[in-house]
């Protein structure tokens, strides 16, 4: 079924579904209504976009996988911006979210998918948002015989999407054979890994992104475009820390010699604890925070309050206590009704150790419990 034949009968066919889904009409049910399998998948995906994604790409066309596959908006626009060129050839374009966020930066884009239903689907999204500078081919990028000129290449690659473990040679496409057929067009690539690869065999930089200071993407950049060894960027602000030395950028480092990452002295909690952004934490990073900051456990700590883009969040201790009871009592005095639980305890056992603090606790205020060896820290999250 062509759905673009007619947009008009295909947008009441997707408004019609969405009607029946949220009153609980099971999908099997709305297809058999008829609503075709295809627009009630487009309609599912547009309610979860609206109730979770919250995005604006409600209107725009994709299902419930491409949802969940789909660039952040935050990270396409950051990317794009980092990217911007005259012209760029992205590589697994998929539904177009990150060749739009391309096309308002660069002059050019060709955006290469070899899906034709996400490349319908792009070019559809693209029209309605009234882009005009992409370029879409309907293709394999390393089978395509004529290579378009470009000044930088971004690919965003595939993998299982239940794969246990994620390894260089199980993404698509090969990256090493992308690289090969592209050098003659331009050596300056970025290219998108999942962040939880552990080995990268490729003279790059290897830059991890937060949004929300969450763990969002993984991006290696080759050529001209590497700045460093090693970065953590804040998607929202472009805010980076660096590691490693790069003679090309003649950008400043921070780094020490060697891996080109400083280690954090250990230390027991001091007044303050904190949580690093998590791309910062999964570079290895923390160590380049400019601060009289100290590793405790998986958290940071220090005698100060410390104000970082790279800090996600801080709390205040206020009360060492030796046991639950005295945790118990320490909470009640700080007007205390809820607490979040910050270390380590069995997930089937969590709401159950959360229950037996609360049930005892007659205030008001949400405070936090840290654990020290057998101490419990109750902490105020800092504003």
């Amino acid at each position: 079924m062509n759905i673009f034949k007619d947009t008009e009968e295909t947008e009441n066919l997707i408004a019609k579904a969405m009607i029946l889904l949220k009153q609980g009409v099971h999908k099997s049910r709305v297809i058999a209504m008829p609503v075709p399998e295809e627009i009630c998948e487009i309609a599912e995906a547009r309610l979860r976009n609206e109730k979770i994604m919250k995005t604006s790409h409600q209107g725009l066309y994709f299902n419930l996988n491409d949802l969940r596959f789909a660039t952040n908006e935050k990270a396409a626009n950051y990317r794009a911006k980092r990217l911007k060129c005259n012209t760029i050839i992205e590589i697994g374009s998929g539904i177009g979210l990150q060749s739009i966020a391309f096309a308002k930066e660069c002059k050019k884009v060709i955006a290469i998918e070899v899906d034709k239903r996400k490349h319908e689907y792009a070019k559809q999204n693209a029209k309605i948002l009234g882009i005009k500078n992409i370029e879409f081919i309907n293709n394999d990028a390393l089978k395509l015989e004529k290579i378009p000129k470009a000044d930088i290449i971004f690919c965003e690659t595939e993998r299982e999407a239940e794969e246990k473990e994620r390894k260089i040679e199980n993404i698509k496409p090969d990256i090493k054979k992308l690289l090969k057929k592209y050098e003659k067009t331009t050596k300056d690539v970025c290219i998108e890994l999942p962040p939880q690869i552990k080995d990268i065999p490729f003279d790059c930089e290897i830059e991890y992104l937060s949004v929300n200071h969450e763990l969002n993407r993984l991006n290696l950049y080759f050529g001209e475009l590497k700045k460093c060894k090693l970065s953590a960027v804040i998607a929202e602000t472009g805010e980076r820390l660096e590691g490693g030395r790069n003679s090309v950028s003649g950008l400043p480092s921070q780094s020490s010699e060697g891996s080109g990452k400083k280690q954090l002295e250990e230390s027991k909690p001091l007044k303050f604890i904190h949580e690093a952004d998590k791309a910062v934490e999964k570079a290895g990073l923390t160590g380049e925070l400019k601060a009289d900051i100290f590793k405790w456990g998986e958290f940071l700590t220090s005698e100060k309050i410390i104000k970082s883009p790279f800090i996600k969040d801080s709390f205040e201790i206020l009360k060492k206590c030796r046991n639950k009871p005295e945790a118990i009592n320490a909470l009640n005095k700080a007007n205390c009704g809820k607490v979040i639980l910050r270390y380590k305890i069995d997930p089937d056992k969590y709401w159950l150790e959360r229950k037996a603090y609360e049930e005892k606790l007659e205030g008001e205020e949400t405070l936090y419990l840290f654990a020290f060896g057998k101490e419990i820290l109750a902490c105020k999250k800092v504003i």
